[in-house]
């Protein structure tokens, strides 16, 4: 069975791949196939850990950080 969250995570990480064309450096994208890569995983694999949704939290959070004008908003926002 589909953990409907990650599907919808892994959803929208796809429509984000699919949108970014060659817009991102390529450090970022290797980090949005990691994250895409991870969360597959875990829908393959029924990952019921509780640590799952921090570990792909932090996946994500590792792509984000890849794009300077995403990470400086959240930075901003969170000081």
């Amino acid at each position: 069975m589909i953990d409907p969250p990650l599907k919808k995570v892994l959803d929208s990480l796809l429509e984000i791949k699919a949108s970014m064309h060659d817009d991102a450096n390529t450090s970022a994208t290797e980090q949005l196939d990691e994250a895409i890569a991870f969360v597959q995983r875990c829908i393959e694999n029924g990952c019921n850990d509780r640590n799952v949704n921090y570990e792909v939290l932090m996946v994500i959070g590792k792509f984000l950080d890849k794009l300077p004008s995403i990470a400086t908003l959240i930075k901003y926002l969170s000081d």
